[in-house]
């Protein structure tokens, strides 16, 4: 049986493919990229190959190059991929139980987001103890720039992925305290992964507050944002500071549970 699967590789194994997967896994355990000589290195592959392999991959948007730095890291297509994946199974049922608890705690209603494309998804919800509560649909698509989960996410990603995702893109209005430009909008981010919780201050829906925190992976990469959404009654502006600090302890408890070390 061995001799058999022995003589299948040979026969029908493509080099090239080989290769190129191991391109991929070895850039999966390398959150800030590796440039091209220290992938042949790493992989004792002639550079030939690899310039080929790599920028097939990156003309496919499986991998990405930083220009200045030259470091190469995969890209937010293939991150989805994987963020796909493992979103209905994993990381709901890894979740449920913490925001059911963050929910008990501050008994509003709690809800598990990522991004995916250039707009954020809705998860998962579980929602407030209280009879006056927002309810989303599992799937409800939010946009990034007024939604406390895109700024949770947006904050942690390298810059340059970031980027990408607003390149061109319009920060549109939806209330008087919506962010519209770019460069106070990066300075939110900041702010954001500086303090380790954001906040949606009636940005996206008039007199909703919300306040939110990341979620990472073993690799130390945001794949998803937990965050709690109430009237601004009950969560007004001098709470969220408050709530934030306890919303991100919720999100690390989460993101320990998906293998991330906190130092």
């Amino acid at each position: 049986m061995k001799k058999a699967k022995e003589d299948l590789k040979s026969t029908y194994n493509v080099p090239n493919l080989e290769r190129g997967l191991s391109i991929i896994e070895l850039l999966a355990t390398k959150t800030k990229g590796l440039t091209l000589a220290e992938i042949t290195e790493s992989l004792s592959i002639t550079k030939s190959s690899a310039f080929r392999i790599v920028s097939t991959l990156i003309f496919k948007n499986y991998l990405q190059k930083n220009e200045t730095t030259k470091k190469i890291t995969l890209s937010r297509k293939m991150l989805t991929l994987g963020i796909s994946s493992m979103n209905e199974q994993s990381l709901v049922e890894m979740s449920i139980d913490v925001m059911r608890a963050l929910r008990d705690e501050l008994k509003e209603s709690v809800m598990l987001g990522v991004i995916l494309g250039s707009m954020g998804t809705i998860l998962e919800q579980v929602p407030s103890s209280y009879p006056v509560k927002l309810f989303v649909e599992p799937g409800t698509q939010f946009f990034l720039h007024s939604s406390v989960g895109g700024k949770c996410i947006l904050a942690n990603l390298p810059e340059e992925e970031t980027y990408e995702i607003l390149k061109g893109k319009t920060l549109a209005r939806f209330t008087e305290n919506t962010i519209v430009s770019k460069k106070e909008f990066k300075n939110v981010l900041g702010e954001v992964k500086k303090k380790g919780y954001a906040v949606d201050n009636s940005e996206d829906i008039e007199g909703i507050n919300c306040v939110g925190a990341p979620i990472f992976n073993e690799y130390g990469y945001p794949v998803a944002a937990l965050w709690i959404t109430a009237p601004y009654g009950r969560l007004p502006t001098s709470e969220f500071d408050r709530k934030g600090k306890i919303v991100a302890k919720y999100a690390r408890e989460i993101s320990a549970k998906l293998g991330f070390l906190t130092q």
